[in-house]
């Protein structure tokens, strides 16, 4: 018991704050068990100990079967329940009850603890009971309507059930509204049933206490869910007895949602069937058990030459040619007879001796009255039988044509959707339908790449009204292969709208597979000629750099003998030696450089690996910067032309790295793999930012080299990070 005692405090505890609350405990039929000091004062309930009280005699009756649904679902593990109802003290108290199920009370009876709590003020609820002495079936019993009781403010006194429902709330959030004027014109969304907002002073209520007379109005209410609900407010002032001013208004609401959704449905149906029977070109028309006209569409009065407001509740044989009613009377007896519909296609010879062909069909209505009726409709064929003539010519030809002519022409029905392709058409992609494929049947065997822009482009065709469209793209054929096909179309507006598309397609897989190999050749050309320029350039540079070593190094070299045969005994001489000496040798060493960056490579022998190598060997003699070079042997697969670009970025990337970046280190990677040669340089250096630094000779001669041979080149570098060259050519 102490555990359970624990259980009840912790839901006491977890309620409202503030409120004074109601407690009984309970057992599913309802049987007081205990109940708290404030419930047996109120209620005026004897002790529970002294005999069994049911607590369901102190609730309304209309609202037991719920609080009873409330204790079931608890019960059964649902967690707590929340109800509000009437309890009832001589007067009916509006409140709010929370079902907590306790368990079993000893292993045998489940126990329910009940908390319970006033919906209303003292003053609000001395009102409501006031107004429960003469209007108790309003306000407690209704349930069928919503009743709202109000004062002379238009603050709520009372209200039902049925009102908290209509109002998508609860009793308790009715009862907690206050200042009900600034919440209506303020915050809540409400009109007339034309759309105009309603300000509470001319609400139906507020004008029943101002005027003292009955008022009735429909207004739109916007729940807070955002649902339009329209309400029927009918709203009675009430009065003392001798008094001629009201002290209070009650409403009877109902909610007439349903009700205007079917009259707008009505409407809207209403005006649709009174849209078609003054368009459609057809004749119907409906006829009573006596013959009399009931109604009849635009066409039909056209047709006979009839006004409407003269041609209604006349005897239809009265309305039209003899040769009709001739031909239609003994038909609209046997429907009317057999009450089965008949269908039949009659030719009609008016007085003038012009023939014409109708389809017809006559059938019963249900109006609903007990009242017979018959409805007729009729198809003027003389037209189609024209029309369906000069269709099936046009056809004939077009099929004779296709047939005739080695061009591959297509038809897209664009009312239908079929598309119909001549035979040239279908053996250009290999397939035999045996029927017509539309237009997503086509669209489908088009190469993903270009499958959206062709779509894209005739949809964009008929949506701005263009004449024509054609477009290039791959085609799957039957046998698995793309072809190159050049479509185009012609688009057939009727009325303003695209109804046809006649378009011719044309084969150009072969001209296509031409311009290929011609670019090919073409391209091959070019490497071929750039080759040879290349070729031609590094035998001039090898030959200037012989003319340099083999003449001028060795003029030099014996100027320098001479030189060094003066007698330093005359004046100066000594100091003029030794200068000359100087200046000979930096100009022999700068010749010696330059014809050794002249000459072309000898990579024919020594191979790229070991030129490279040579490279570094001499460069390291300077110990300026240490350079290691990590290989495999897979680059002298390389053609000699390929070979000899990476030796000339190999150097041109260090000369670049020892005048610019101060760098100590320096590492040179040449592998190949997957069939590319990779080549990367990268030093330490001062580096520099690659967005802001222009493309100098050296870089550029890097790009040109490299994109020569269908190459790509990455460079990496920022200031403070050294550079990084990434170069990589296809082996083959």
């Amino acid at each position: 018991m102490s555990r359970q005692w624990q259980n009840i405090k912790g839901i006491i505890n977890s309620g409202e704050k503030g409120k004074r609350h109601f407690l009984v405990l309970m057992d599913c039929a309802g049987t007081i068990l205990s109940a708290n000091a404030l419930l047996i004062k109120k209620m005026h309930l004897p002790n529970p100990r002294s005999g069994k009280i049911s607590f369901f005699d102190f609730v309304n009756p209309l609202h037991v079967d719920g609080f009873r649904q409330a204790i079931q679902k608890c019960g059964e593990g649902k967690g707590p329940q929340t109800t509000e109802l009437y309890l009832k003290n001589g007067y009916y108290h509006p409140m709010k009850w929370e079902i907590n199920s306790m368990g079993n009370a000893g292993g045998k009876v489940q126990t329910y603890l009940c908390i319970g709590s006033t919906l209303v003020d003292d003053e609000r609820l001395n009102e409501f009971n006031r107004l429960s002495e003469k209007n108790y079936q309003l306000i407690v019993e209704s349930i069928n309507a919503g009743v709202l009781f109000q004062d002379i403010k238009g603050e709520l006194i009372a209200a039902n059930c049925k009102t908290a429902e209509i109002f998508g709330t609860t009793l308790e959030r009715l009862y907690q509204l206050k200042d009900i004027n600034s919440l209506w014109n303020a915050s809540w969304t409400i009109t007339s049933d034309q759309g105009q907002k309603i300000l509470f002073d001319d609400t139906p209520f507020m004008k029943a206490l101002r005027t003292g007379r009955f008022q009735q109005e429909v207004l739109v209410v916007r729940l807070r869910n955002g649902e339009d609900r329209w309400i029927s407010f009918s709203s009675q002032p009430l009065f003392e007895e001798g008094q001629d001013i009201a002290y209070s208004v009650v409403s009877n609401i109902t909610d007439i949602t349903h009700e205007k959704e079917l009259i707008l449905e009505l409407k809207e149906r209403k005006a649709v069937f009174s849209a078609f029977m003054n368009k459609t070109p057809n004749l119907i028309w409906v006829v009573d058990e006596t013959g009399n006209l009931v109604f009849a569409s635009e066409a039909f009065y056209k047709y006979f030459g009839l006004q409407e407001i003269q041609s209604i509740n006349r005897q239809s044989v009265d309305l039209v040619p003899a040769s009709v009613t001739e031909a239609l009377y003994d038909k609209h007896i046997q429907v009317l007879q057999s009450g089965m519909p008949l269908e039949t296609v009659e030719k009609v010879k008016w007085a003038d001796g012009t023939e014409f062909v109708f389809h017809i069909n006559i059938f019963p209505i249900d109006s609903g009255t007990g009242r017979k009726m018959l409805g007729g409709h009729a198809v003027n064929l003389a037209d189609k039988f024209r029309i369906e003539k000069q269709l099936k010519e046009a056809n004939e030809r077009l099929m004779m044509l296709s047939k005739a002519t080695t061009d591959a022409i297509w038809e897209w029905d664009m009312q239908t959707g079929n598309i119909f392709r001549n035979d040239a058409l279908m053996d250009m992609i290999g397939y035999q339908l045996e029927r017509p494929k539309g237009l997503s049947w086509w669209l489908r065997r088009i190469h993903p790449e270009d499958r959206n822009r062709v779509s894209d482009k005739v949809k964009e065709t008929t949506d701005k009204y263009l004449q024509s469209w054609e477009d290039e793209y791959r085609f799957k054929c039957a046998d698995g292969n793309y072809k190159h096909m050049h479509d185009r179309g012609f688009v057939v507006y009727e009325n303003g709208l695209p109804v046809r598309m006649i378009g011719s397609l044309q084969d150009m897989t072969h001209l296509k597979e031409m311009e290929n190999l011609l670019m090919e050749e073409k391209l091959e050309r070019q490497k071929e000629i750039s080759e040879t320029i290349i070729r031609v350039q590094e035998k001039e540079r090898t030959r200037i750099g012989h003319e340099l070593h083999d003449n001028v190094n060795q003029i030099l070299s014996t100027v320098k003998l001479f030189i060094d045969m003066l007698d330093p005994s005359g004046k100066g001489g000594a100091d003029l030696k030794e200068k000359s000496l100087d200046y000979l040798g930096c100009a022999i060493e700068e010749i010696r450089k330059l014809s050794k960056e002249l000459v072309e490579p000898q990579l024919i022998g020594n191979g790229l690996v070991n030129s490279i190598q040579t490279l570094i060997d001499d460069i390291q003699l300077s110990n300026v910067i240490k350079i290691k070079f990590e290989h495999d042997n897979e680059s002298e697969l390389l053609s000699p032309g390929k070979k000899i670009t990476l030796f000339r970025i190999v150097q041109e990337q260090i000369k670049n790295i020892l005048k610019y970046s101060k760098a100590k280190n320096t590492v040179i990677n040449l592998r190949s793999k997957e069939g590319e040669t990779h080549l990367i340089i990268e030093d330490d250096g001062i580096g520099f930012d690659i967005k802001q630094t222009t493309r100098g000779i050296g870089l550029s001669n890097i790009y040109e080299r490299t994109r020569f041979y269908d190459g790509k080149v990455n460079i990496e570098a920022a200031p403070g990070k050294g550079c990084k060259v990434e170069i990589s050519i296809p082996v083959f």
